[in-house]
C-alpha cells in the first residue's frame, strides 16, 4: 500500500516534468531550440507571481541602479532606476496570476525576437549557450531580487486531501495532473488540426518550401515561444507550492523534463507527457524502494533517473533530435593560434611575470583572486580542446572537476602518496572516466550531446560524489597541502620566498606554472597533426571520414584531453580550498564554466585566459571592487548571463576574438590600409 500512495504521491512530481517537458517540445517543434532556460522561466514567473500575491510588487530586471552610485570612479549616481513596480499591498489570486503570465508572455516574445529570431542561421553551439545564458540571467535576476533562500509559495489549487484505497493523498496532485491531460489533449489538437498547427509542422519539415508556399516561418516562432513560455510560468506558479520555491528547484526539472521530450523524439506531445508522469511516479517509488529495500544499493538512483533515460533515449536511437528542413549551421567561432613572434613572446612574459608579483606580494584579495583565476583558466583550456577544437557541446566539466578533486583527496590525503604520483593519478581518474561519460559523443552531436553531457554531470553528482568513496563524501572532504621538493605549497603554508602572507607564494607559483603548460600544451595541440584534424571534424565530420581521419578516434582524444585538463583544475580547486562538498562541482557550476569560456572565446587559448580573469572572485572581478568599488559579485551571475546572449548573438568569437579583431583594424588603419578583413569561413580554420 506505501508503493501505491508513494506512486500517487509522485503524480505532483510527474504533472510538473510532464508541463515542462510540454513547453519544451512546444519550442523545439516552432524554432527547433532545446530552451535550457524553460525552467528558469517557470521560476521567475512564480516569484513574480508571489511577489505580487504577498506584497503587491511586479520585479523589474536588474538594471546598472542596483549597484548604487558608483564612487571613486564617478561620484555621481548615473541610475536612479526603480526595482520594482508596486500595485498596491496585495493582488488578488486571478489578477496576480494573469499578470505572471503576462510576463511569462513577454518573456517569450523577449526570446525570440532579441535572442533566437537572429540565431536562426546560427550553430547549434550558439543556440545552446544562448538558452544557458537565458537561464542564468533569469536564475541571477531570481537571487539578486529575492535572495537564494527558499520562500513559502501562495497556493492557488487547494490542499485538501482525499482518501484513495485507504491512502490520504492531496488533491492538488491529482488537479495538476488533469490540467497536464487537458494541456496535452489540447496541445496536440492544435498542432494537429488548426491552421496554425499545420503551418509550425510544414515549416519545421521544410522552413524554405513552406514559405514558398505562404507559410511564414517566423510568425508561427513566435506565437509558440509565447505559448512555450506562457506553459512555463503556469506550470511555475502552480506548482511551485507542491515542490518548493527556490532559484534552483524549477530550473533543475529542466533535465527529467528533457528525458521525458527526447522519448517523444521532441514532436510528440501525448509520449511527452506521458514519459514526464512516468518518471515522476517512477523517482517516487525507486525513493521508498531505496529506504526499504535491503537489496537497493544506496545510489541515489530516483535522483539519477533521468540520466538513465537520456542515455537510452539517446544512445539506443542515435541522432534522436530530428532537424529542421532548412535551418543551416552558420560559422563556428575561429580556432585562432597567433604565432610566437618576438614580440608576443615579450608580451607573454610580461603578462607571466606580472602574475608572479601579484601571488607574492600583492594583498590577500588580488592574490586570491589569482589563483582563482589560474584555476579558471584551466577550466576554460578544458572546453577549447572539446568544444572549440571539436565543436562537441559538454556541459559536465565541473563534475570532472570534481573527480579530480576528490581523486587527488583519496590518493594523497587518504592513502598518503606523494604530492606527484596523487596528481597524476587523479588526472587520469578524470581523463578515464571523462572519457567513458562521453562515450555518447560518438552517436550524438549538438544539441543532443548538450543533453547528455548535463545528464551526466548530473548522474556524476548523484552516483559518486554523494557517497563514501574514492570519488565522493557524504560530508566535508578535507586535502592535504600539496609537497614539492622538500617545501609544502598549500594555500595556508609558509614559504622561503615572498612577505609569508596568505595565500602563500608557493602556491600561487605552483598554479602559475602549471596553468602555462596546460596553456602551451593546448597551444602546441591546435598545431599539430592531431589539432589538425579536430578541426577537419569539427567543420564536417563526413568529409573527415572520408579523408580517412578516424571521427570517433579524434572525438574520444578530444574528450580525454579535455577531461585531463578539468581534472587538473579540480585537483588544484580541492587545494585551494582544503576543504570542499559535492556542491563545489555542481551542475550550475558547469553552466557557468561555459558561459564564461564562451564569453571569453571558446576556441582560443587568449579566451581561455580571459575567462579566468572572469571567473566568480577572479582577478578581473577582485580589481574591478577593489580599484572602482564597485560590488559586482552579487551581479556576477547575471552579468555573465546577459553577456554571455549578447556574445552568442553578435560575437561568437568572445572578448579575445573582438579585442584581436580591433587590433587588427588599428594595424591596417596604421598601414593605410583600406582593403575589408576577410571573414574566416568553417573551413579555412582548418588550414
Amino acid at each position: 500500500m506505501r508503493y501505491f500512495e508513494f506512486g500517487i504521491l509522485g503524480f505532483g512530481t510527474g504533472a510538473v516534468i510532464a508541463a515542462i517537458a510540454l513547453g519544451l517540445v512546444v519550442a523545439y517543434r516552432a524554432s527547433g531550440v532545446i530552451n535550457f532556460g524553460h525552467g528558469a522561466i517557470a521560476a521567475y514567473c512564480a516569484y513574480s507571481y508571489n511577489s505580487l500575491r504577498t506584497d503587491g510588487e511586479i520585479p523589474i530586471p536588474p538594471l546598472p541602479n542596483p549597484v548604487a552610485p558608483i564612487e571613486g570612479l564617478f561620484n555621481v549616481e548615473i541610475f536612479n532606476l526603480p526595482t520594482f513596480i508596486s500595485v498596491g499591498d496585495s493582488v488578488a489570486t486571478i489578477p496576480a496570476l494573469v499578470i505572471a503570465l503576462l510576463i511569462a508572455a513577454v518573456l517569450g516574445l523577449i526570446a525570440h525576437y532579441a535572442v533566437f529570431r537572429l540565431l536562426r542561421y546560427a550553430p547549434v553551439l550558439a543556440k545552446v549557450v544562448a538558452s544557458v545564458g537565458i537561464m542564468i540571467l533569469l536564475q541571477g535576476a531570481i537571487v539578486i531580487r529575492y535572495g537564494s533562500r527558499a520562500k513559502q509559495a501562495d497556493r492557488i489549487l487547494p490542499d485538501d486531501t482525499v482518501d484513495w484505497f485507504g491512502a490520504t493523498l492531496p488533491i492538488d496532485r491529482y488537479l495538476l495532473l488533469g490540467l497536464v491531460i487537458l494541456l496535452t489533449v489540447g496541445l496536440w489538437a492544435l498542432f494537429r488540426y488548426t491552421a496554425f498547427g499545420v503551418a509550425t509542422r510544414a515549416a519545421a519539415e521544410n522552413e524554405r518550401f513552406a514559405t514558398l508556399l505562404g507559410v511564414n516561418a517566423d510568425s508561427q516562432a513566435v506565437v509558440s515561444w509565447v505559448l512555450a513560455s506562457v506553459l512555463a510560468g503556469l506550470v511555475g506558479v502552480l506548482a511551485s507550492p507542491i515542490i518548493g520555491l527556490t532559484p534552483n528547484q524549477l530550473t533543475l526539472f529542466i533535465i527529467p523534463a528533457l528525458g521525458a521530450a527526447l522519448l517523444g523524439r521532441m514532436s510528440s506531445f501525448v509520449v511527452a507527457a506521458a514519459a514526464g508522469v512516468g518518471i515522476g511516479v517512477i523517482q517516487s517509488v525507486l525513493f521508498l524502494l531505496e529506504q526499504n529495500a535491503s537489496w537497493v544499493p544506496d545510489l541515489n538512483i530516483p535522483q539519477a533517473l533521468p540520466f538513465i533515460v537520456i542515455a537510452l533515449a539517446m544512445i539506443l536511437r542515435g541522432e534522436t533530435l530530428p532537424s529542421r528542413g532548412a535551418i543551416t549551421a552558420g560559422r563556428l567561432p575561429e580556432a585562432y593560434v597567433p604565432k610566437l613572434t618576438r614580440a608576443r613572446v615579450s608580451a607573454y612574459s610580461v603578462l607571466i611575470a606580472v602574475s608572479v608579483l601579484i601571488v607574492m606580494f600583492a594583498p590577500f584579495r588580488f592574490r586570491s583572486g589569482m589563483n582563482n583565476t589560474m584555476v579558471g583558466v584551466m577550466l576554460g583550456l578544458s572546453l577549447v580542446v572539446v568544444t572549440g577544437y571539436v565543436g562537441q557541446i559538454s556541459l559536465m566539466q565541473m563534475a570532472v572537476a570534481g573527480l579530480g578533486a576528490y581523486a587527488v583527496a583519496s590518493f594523497g590525503t587518504d592513502a598518503g602518496l606523494p604530492f606527484v604520483v596523487a596528481l597524476v593519478l587523479a588526472v587520469l581518474a578524470a581523463t578515464a572516466i571523462g572519457a567513458i561519460v562521453s562515450l555518447p559523443a560518438l552517436r550524438t552531436r549538438g544539441a543532443s550531446l548538450a543533453v547528455i553531457t548535463l545528464a551526466s554531470g548530473l548522474a556524476i553528482q548523484e552516483f559518486l560524489f554523494k557517497h563514501e568513496g574514492w570519488f565522493g563524501s557524504a560530508d566535508t572532504r578535507n586535502t592535504d597541502a600539496p609537497s614539492l621538493f622538500g617545501f609544502e605549497m598549500g594555500p595556508n603554508s609558509s614559504f622561503p620566498i615572498g612577505d609569508g602572507k596568505i595565500p602563500s607564494p608557493g602556491f600561487g607559483l605552483l598554479l602559475i606554472v602549471i596553468t602555462v603548460l596546460c596553456a602551451i600544451s593546448v597551444m602546441r595541440l591546435r598545431r599539430s597533426r592531431l589539432g589538425q584534424q579536430m578541426l577537419a571534424v569539427r567543420a564536417n565530420e563526413r568529409a573527415a571520414a572520408a579523408a580517412g581521419i578516424s571521427v570517433a578516434g579524434v572525438k574520444m582524444s578530444a574528450f580525454a584531453i579535455s577531461s585531463a585538463l578539468a581534472g587538473m583544475a579540480g585537483a588544484f580547486t580541492a587545494f585551494k580550498l582544503g576543504q570542499f562538498t559535492a556542491d563545489s562541482f555542481g551542475i550550475f557550476v558547469s553552466l557557468s564554466v561555459l558561459a564564461f569560456a564562451y564569453l571569453g572565446g571558446i576556441s582560443t587559448v587568449g579566451g581561455a585566459v580571459m575567462a579566468g580573469t572572469l571567473f566568480a572572485e577572479g582577478i578581473g572581478i577582485v580589481v574591478t571592487e577593489e580599484w572602482f568599488n564597485l560590488n559586482v559579485q552579487e551581479y556576477t551571475a547575471y552579468v555573465a548571463g546577459f553577456f554571455l546572449i549578447l556574445t552568442a548573438v553578435y560575437n561568437n568569437e568572445g572578448i579575445d576574438g573582438f579585442q584581436r579583431t580591433q587590433f587588427y583594424n588599428l594595424v591596417r588603419k596604421i598601414r593605410g590600409d583600406r582593403s575589408p578583413t576577410p571573414a574566416a569561413t568553417a573551413e579555412e580554420v582548418t588550414a
